[in-house]
């Protein structure tokens, strides 16, 4: 039976590999496709350095966290910590960076650890599940540690923009951004948050001020000309001041009837946040309510509040007032606040934030960005690309058969909006829709794939291919915006996302200089990865560590003492380690 299974097996296994050697060969010599690489100009990026950091001395810094959760019977123990590590880099002729000066920097380092009992799990999770169901627990339990882990990853780089001119995230942006944006909505839309005790405001002010964060955001955040963004448009025109219908329309750009419907979904808004928002004393003019005014400022101060507290002051994560808590939307909104913060301070310091990620399922450049590239003649394809998915495995194959192209290179950088986009037809000539129902906001982040080093004197050897983002700049990113025509919620819009041309970005190969020479081809897990982010990764692993095996004592001890004093001994451990405990010391006896 099992020599049966076997050559089935080896049969299924060759044709397997027989068809991965022909998906293989459809990449070699695909000159087309590797017009879709941009390779290093350093001379270039030495000359932008300069222009961008100014010579002299400068402090680039990595920010990295970890998480995990320790189940002690009806308790459970939520770690999470985040910390950095720095070094400094020296702009003049040549760019270059003291790697073997990196240090651990004390003072940006940020760590909890929470003890939850199982019944108020659910509350957290924001959620309604049977805590019975084990596979349904565990599903969502890391969703607590993460948005710890998250909260502190952004408090620290926010804090490094005092010092740093450099930082680098072990994640992408981006997907934090889009993914932490995606549970504010989910908040709003449930009508309740716990911050509001923290802030000692109403749950409607509150409310009010985190929706306007989210979809108008700081002032210095450029938005969208579509339609669906009209509605937020208004109200950045109108925090400057009364308006007219008619005069927003000719502001704005846009017909009578746009402006009447804009206005009546801000009525529907007035009204759940029981008349907060409008002003409707001014006649035939329309007007925000005075205490609109500074909602981006209230909302940051109640975010750094939160992160003070805990990081600070050792207030609960958690618990705000007797059996009231935050849930995992409220502190993914307090993440989500901080990363719009850390965008609009890296943006006025003159801050460059990279994202890394080095674990990626992206399929944005096969189901999005060749059809684009392709479709406006950026590169001219031969024939129909391979049919792989995978962003990091095309390129990936695309690399390692076309031996002429040598690392460091990188794709051209494209919006992150192409991550919701989708053409049916590799080439192009398809119609481009929207993944899902929208389109997400464009010119907010510049994402591409890198490839920072080889091996061997025919470089057979190339480091992982990994992804990296960047915040948009307006500055230096404008003179590559393209409209693109996208089917949104079963009607036509125009989506004005970054693409970068024939002309390379020179803000994505000053990035793709710096990730070239600040890795360490010594190490296995560091070879073409960033050394900063390789050094804090070891770091929060080795605490998260520590605190496990050291609080976990400290949670068994008070639970063990109350499980004597009220007789309730099953609660501080499981049957099942009761009955193991038993049965290791009846082995030693017998052993003896």
């Amino acid at each position: 039976m099992s020599s049966e299974i076997a050559n089935k097996l080896s049969e299924q296994t060759k044709t397997l590999v027989t068809r991965f050697e022909s998906r293989l060969g459809q990449f070699a010599g695909r000159g087309d496709l590797l017009g879709a690489l941009r390779h290093l100009n350093g001379d270039d990026a030495n000359r932008f350095a300069r222009e961008f950091f100014g010579e002299g001395e400068h402090l680039a810094v990595g920010v990295d966290g970890s998480m995990d959760y320790d189940e002690r019977m009806q308790m459970i123990l939520f770690y999470s910590n985040a910390t950095t590590y720095s070094c400094p880099f020296s702009v003049r002729e040549e760019m270059s960076f003291k790697l073997n000066e990196v240090k651990r920097a004390a003072r940006l380092s940020a760590s909890s650890a929470i003890p939850l009992w199982s019944e108020d799990v659910s509350d957290v999770l924001g959620e309604t599940f049977d805590v019975e169901l084990e596979l349904e627990l565990e599903h969502s339990m890391d969703r607590i540690p993460n948005a710890f882990m998250t909260v502190a990853e952004m408090y620290l780089a926010l804090r490094a923009c005092e010092s740093a001119r450099l930082i680098f995230l072990d994640r992408p942006i981006s997907g934090t951004y889009s993914s932490l944006a995606r549970d504010v909505r989910l908040l709003m839309r449930r009508r309740n948050t716990n911050l509001a005790r923290i802030a000692h405001r109403t749950e409607q002010e509150v409310l009010l001020d985190i929706g306007l964060s989210l979809n108008v955001g700081a002032p210095t955040q450029e938005l969208p000309r579509r339609k669906r963004f009209l509605q937020n448009r208004v109200i950045r025109k109108l925090l400057e001041g009364s308006e007219s219908p008619e005069s927003l329309s000719a502001k704005l750009g846009v017909s009578d009837a746009q402006v009447k419907k804009a206005l009546k979904d801000l009525r529907k808004i007035d009204e759940l946040s029981g008349g907060l928002l409008l002003d409707d004393s001014g006649g035939s003019e329309i007007a925000l309510r005075p205490g609109v005014q500074g909602f981006w400022e209230r909302t940051y101060s109640l975010a750094l509040e939160y992160c003070s507290g805990v990081y600070e002051r050792a207030s609960s994560p958690l618990n705000v007032e007797g059996d009231s808590w935050l849930t995992v939307l409220d502190i993914n909104t307090v993440a989500f606040i901080l990363l719009q913060r850390l965008c609009e301070v890296a943006q006025q310091k003159k801050v460059l934030v990279v994202g890394i990620a080095k674990d990626t399922t992206a399929t944005d450049i096969s189901r999005a960005v060749l059809p684009f590239i392709i479709k406006s003649k950026i590169i001219e394809a031969e024939k129909n690309p391979p049919k792989l998915k995978n962003d990091k495995a095309f390129l990936s194959i695309l690399s390692a058969e076309n031996r002429g192209t040598r690392p460091p290179w990188r794709t051209l950088g494209y919006d992150s909006a192409f991550s919701t986009i989708v053409c049916p037809s590799s080439v192009g000539d398809g119609e481009f829709r929207s993944a899902r129902k929208f389109v997400s906001r464009e010119r907010l982040f510049v994402r591409g794939f890198f490839q920072s080093r080889s091996m061997g004197k025919e470089g057979r050897v190339r480091s992982p291919v990994f992804l990296f983002d960047r915040l948009y700049d307006p500055e230096y990113d404008s003179g590559s915006v393209h409209d693109l025509k996208v089917e949104e919620n079963y009607s036509p819009a125009m989506v004005s996302p970054y693409c970068e041309g024939n002309e390379p970005s020179r803000m994505s190969n000053l990035v793709l200089k710096i990730l070239s020479v600040t890795d360490n081809p010594e190490v296995y897990e560091a070879f073409g990865h960033n050394q900063l982010l390789y050094l804090a990764d070891k770091a929060v692993k080795a605490e998260i560590k520590l605190m496990k095996s050291s609080l976990r004592g400290v949670a068994d001890l008070r639970m063990g003492s109350m499980s004597k004093r009220e007789e309730v001994y099953g609660i501080a451990t499981t049957y099942r380690e009761q009955r193991n405990g038993v049965e290791t010391a009846r082995m030693r006896a017998a052993g003896k």
